[in-house]
């Protein structure tokens, strides 16, 4: 079944190529990018400051986003909660009409590793609560900072993993 919960979204063409690019552009990134980047949620304030700092405006921002600075970008913010959350980059192997991430990469936390009881239980939550399980396109949180004003920040991403 081609979902996203499927093996298929988590090991692709697609993703392995764009992850294994963005890994290889990083250093070049972080050379042009003043401050630490150690991939910790502290971090995401530079990175917002960043990227507010070099766009205007929403606009400019989306005309940039196949740049290797807007694409690195969303990579970091992306590993950010891999590494500190534990949640994995998903992908649909072909891109297609009505296919959520049918163009880049998102990062969710994984069903998977679920036992049964466990499945159930966040089943009963999204019913009663209408929960999400944790998602996040990062490509689109980094544009989301010039749509949703001032008040909203790279770090908001990380209150839906109860940090």
């Amino acid at each position: 079944m081609d979902t996203i919960d499927s093996p298929e979204w988590s090991d692709n063409p697609r993703l392995n190529g764009w992850l294994a690019r963005q890994r290889e552009a990083f250093a070049a990134w972080q050379r042009e990018s003043p401050g630490e980047w150690d991939f910790s949620p502290a971090s995401l304030d530079r990175l917002e400051e960043l990227v507010r700092g070099r766009f205007s405006s929403y606009e400019a921002a989306d005309a940039a986003g196949d740049d290797p600075f807007m694409t690195v970008s969303a990579w970091y913010l992306g590993e950010v909660q891999v590494r500190a959350f534990g949640a994995v980059w998903k992908c649909a192997p072909v891109p297609g009409p009505g296919r959520y991430a049918k163009t880049r990469p998102l990062v969710t936390l994984p069903k998977e590793h679920l036992d049964e009881e466990e499945l159930d239980r966040l089943r009963e939550e999204e019913e009663l609560y209408e929960s999400e399980w944790p998602l996040c396109n990062p490509a689109d949180e980094l544009l989301a900072l010039f749509l949703r004003g001032p008040d909203n920040h790279l770090r908001n991403v990380l209150a839906q993993y109860g940090s």
